[in-house]
């Protein structure tokens, strides 16, 4: 479904990605875990090309593009297999919720507005914002908001989604619900790439998680081998801090 090979991501001399190379199967569930500033976000948005990899190739859907010659026509193509959820949602302010996801259909689909419209109620169903049609994104939470963008890239049927840190912009009150959203999408069988810090998420939902660090991928496995069995030390590290974080967290939750 997607194969990543020998991407490099360079900002000027700043060396992000070094040489990913990943396969991930249809229907399958990835999480990428790590720290900040360890190339997450970056890759996955060399995937549809929103951040261009400076080199390598991008073979999703049957569909190999090359980092150095992609073409518009190419470019389109990775975008429109892929449905992206960004960290702040990126609504359009001016536009109903049920507009929001509406227009993505009339415009990238090309589907008439009754059809997009009928598409978009029964997405909206899904994610349980049927009776918030009419609002506007100021009239809605953090959470709300969130399940708006889960349903737009949901709505034009992508072969793919991609999450960027979905819940990194939310109040913690407000995180079970798009983490409740998501699961529901994953057990359609959608294939899912996701960049997270929501550890216990990442361990419920996910085929096989990632860690990631310093723009390479430090170590793979599923659930159970990279949370029970980690090899590296440095994956351990990780887990280790970042449970101790969530505790905290949740120690200031039962204060509060």
């Amino acid at each position: 479904m997607i194969k990543l090979e020998n991407i490099h991501k360079y900002y000027d001399s700043q060396h992000v990605l070094k040489g990913i190379d990943l396969d991930i199967r249809e229907g399958e569930v990835v999480s990428i875990l790590g720290p900040s500033g360890s190339g997450k976000s970056t890759l996955l948005r060399c995937i549809n090309f929103l951040e261009q990899p400076t080199t390598g190739t991008v073979e999703l859907a049957g569909k190999k593009v090359d980092a150095e010659s992609a073409g518009r026509s190419d470019i389109l193509a990775l975008r429109t297999a892929t449905g992206m959820v960004f960290q702040q949602y990126n609504l359009f302010k001016n536009l109903t919720v049920l507009q929001n996801v509406m227009v993505g259909l009339t415009s990238v689909k090309q589907l008439k507005k009754e059809q997009a419209k009928e598409t978009s109620l029964e997405i909206l169903e899904k994610v349980g914002l049927s009776n918030r049609l009419d609002h506007y994104p100021a009239q809605l939470s953090g959470g709300q908001q969130q399940r708006v963008g889960i349903a737009r890239a949901m709505a034009l049927n992508p072969k793919v989604l991609l999450f960027d840190e979905p819940t990194s912009s939310l109040d913690p009150e407000l995180v079970d619900g798009v983490l409740a959203t998501i699961k529901s999408v994953a057990e359609e069988g959608k294939t899912m790439l996701i960049v997270t810090h929501e550890l216990q998420f990442a361990r419920e939902i996910s085929d096989r998680v990632i860690f990631m660090e310093d723009g390479l991928i430090v170590e793979e496995g599923t659930p159970d081998q990279l949370f029970n069995h980690a090899k590296k030390e440095r994956t351990k590290q990780f887990l280790k801090r970042s449970k101790r974080s969530e505790q905290q967290e949740d120690r200031k939750d039962d204060l509060a």
